[in-house]
């Protein structure tokens, strides 16, 4: 009976809410839909008096996902259920259908009791967050279908009806980013995708270059996934697909996992692109990196190598650029060599003495020839591991045992007017301002201005620190908050009061230590700056309770 007045009391004020507070829930695709845990909850029938289902998502020992559907109804006027259990396929439960019967009030447990009897089948397809419909064929109750409206939402779990709804606050995140391959039909075609999961959000791009303009298929396990034009650039010619989970304005729902999977792009019923995906991808900002870089800085330091003279007309230049730090708090970086006007053909980089991988030089047209080698760390796609510091090392570029070009590449600070230098001028004691030529932030001619403040420390980590920098750069603008010297683990990011992430603090080999960055446009590993932080409180909280605060300057 307690069952059944639930359904009465619960139906009405649940329902109209459902269509005020659910609402925001639903900015999907149509056609786009994943069955996630968050579509556990209590679900009634707007058609039908006291009636109502119970759904519950949950994994397999295997992993694999199942629902079981509880559905409360009335036999001759008398309330009963059927359960109904089985496999998620898309927007889809494929359920058996089960009744009990034979089971007495407070009747000890015992195992024969455990099993029902199929008598038919059940599907349940769902259009958004609160709304769905049920298809039944018993041999019990017959056979109809009817909608069913959610009723009751689960405190802290967003639905939006992609993969990020199953990924849990304590996962940590992951990505991958692999090159497409032309299968031949279009050998000149390039593209590569790139796929990150975080708790609350995920992503999956698909960009290729150098095909025929037109229209083109995605598929993903062989499933379509959407199409794409390819257009003219200034470049070539280029095509993109954006999904995100949960959607944003101009991107596709990301309702199914790319991992494992192959990917393919297709130009009418051909295979012009393809790569297989990891079955995990790697830690976010994980590995060890080449060297230490300046803590939390940016810089670009480039030189020109000196020609040895057998090209004289060749050249070749050598560039390093630190980029920050990932959400890790461990160092972004590339180095990479570049040479122009020597013969086509492979040629031998040496670093500090040791062979380090081959520059192929080609035909750029005009009678100008080009090539170049770039390392990057963490890895990406077309470039190779950076596991070396270049810093202080002899660069050599050879013919065989002819060396070409050959230059030391600076110990320290940035050359020739390149140094960024973002992580000079930053004084702990509130304004970043433009500063003198030693101790600025800002490289001669660079437009440039900022704030940095470290935020107050409330006692809860004695040790801990905390500081919150924004930069207004030519381009864009740049926003990050850093920890250091707290016990690993999640820490909400607090801005005005609403939350904006969560900062991921791991283990270093400088120690504990993480970093969330924003940015507009944002770049890789970067959230987008849509907030505006100047004037507001920044707070760094764990389980609710304030750890370090601190007000930004406008």
């Amino acid at each position: 009976m307690m069952f059944s007045n639930f359904w009465r009391a619960a139906e009405r004020p649940l329902v109209q809410a459902a269509a005020a507070g659910f609402a925001i829930l639903m900015a999907l695709p149509a056609s786009a839909l994943e069955v996630t845990g968050s579509f556990s909850g209590w679900w009634g029938q707007p058609e039908q008096q006291n009636h109502g289902a119970i759904i519950a998502i949950s994994r397999l020992p295997s992993g694999e996902k199942t629902a079981a559907v509880y559905w409360a109804h009335y036999n001759a006027g008398t309330p009963t259920w059927l359960i109904a259990q089985g496999p998620i396929d898309g927007d889809r439960i494929m359920a058996q259908v089960y009744e009990f019967d034979g089971i007495s009030f407070m009747q000890p447990q015992s195992p024969e009791g455990d099993f029902g009897e199929a008598v038919g089948t059940m599907e349940v397809r769902f259009s958004d967050c609160i709304n769905g419909r049920i298809m039944f064929d018993t041999d019990t109750v017959g056979a109809g279908e009817f909608p069913i409206a959610r009723l009751s939402n689960q405190p802290g779990v967003a639905c939006s009806g992609g993969i990020s709804d199953d990924f849990a606050p304590d996962h940590m995140a992951r990505e991958f980013v692999v090159a497409l391959e032309p299968t031949g039909v279009v050998p000149g075609a390039r593209g590569q995708v790139e796929f990150e999961m975080r708790p609350g959000r995920g992503g999956f791009n698909v960009d290729v270059e150098n095909l025929p303009e037109g229209g083109y298929e995605l598929r993903v396990g062989g499933e379509p996934r959407g199409t794409f034009e390819v257009f003219v650039t200034d470049d070539g010619t280029a095509g993109h697909l954006d999904f995100r989970s949960p959607s944003e304005p101009g991107t596709m729902l990301l309702d199914f996992d790319p991992r494992d999977r192959m990917i393919e792009v297709l130009s009418g019923n051909e295979v012009v692109l393809a790569a297989a995906t990891p079955v995990e991808g790697h830690f976010m900002g994980r590995g060890i990196a080449p060297f230490e870089g300046p803590d939390h800085g940016r810089f670009e330091t480039e030189i020109q190598l000196l020609n040895d003279g057998v090209y004289p007309d060749g050249s070749a230049e050598a560039r390093m650029e630190m980029l920050g730090t990932s959400g890790a708090g461990e160092p972004m970086m590339e180095f990479d060599i570049q040479v122009r006007n020597i013969p086509v053909g492979s040629y031998s980089v040496r670093i500090g003495g040791e062979e380090r991988g081959l520059i192929e030089v080609t035909e750029i047209g005009n009678g100008q020839t080009h090539g170049e080698i770039e390392f990057q760390f963490p890895d990406e796609v077309g470039a190779m591991h950076l596991e070396f510091d270049p810093r202080g090392a002899m660069i050599e570029i050879l013919d065989g045992i002819a060396r070409l070009f050959a230059a030391e590449f600076p110990s320290a600070g940035s050359d020739g007017g390149f140094g960024m230098g973002m992580g000079g001028g930053m004084g702990h004691g509130g304004g970043m301002g433009p500063g003198d030529d030693e101790h600025s932030g800002t490289a001669p001619g660079v437009d440039f201005a900022g704030i940095a403040i470290e935020l107050d420390n409330l006692g809860v980590h004695a040790a801990g620190s905390a500081e919150a920098v924004y930069e207004q750069h030519s381009m864009r603008t740049v926003f990050r908050v850093h920890v250091e010297n707290v016990p690993a683990g999640l820490y909400d990011l607090f801005v005005g009061g609403a939350q904006f992430g969560a900062i991921d603090v791991v283990s270093t080999a400088q120690g504990n230590r993480g970093s969330l960055w924003f940015g507009d446009p944002a770049m890789f590993n970067e959230m987008v700056l849509d907030f505006d932080p100047r004037g507001e409180i920044v707070e760094i909280r764990r389980d609710g309770e304030v750890i370090f605060t601190g007000e930004l300057p406008i």
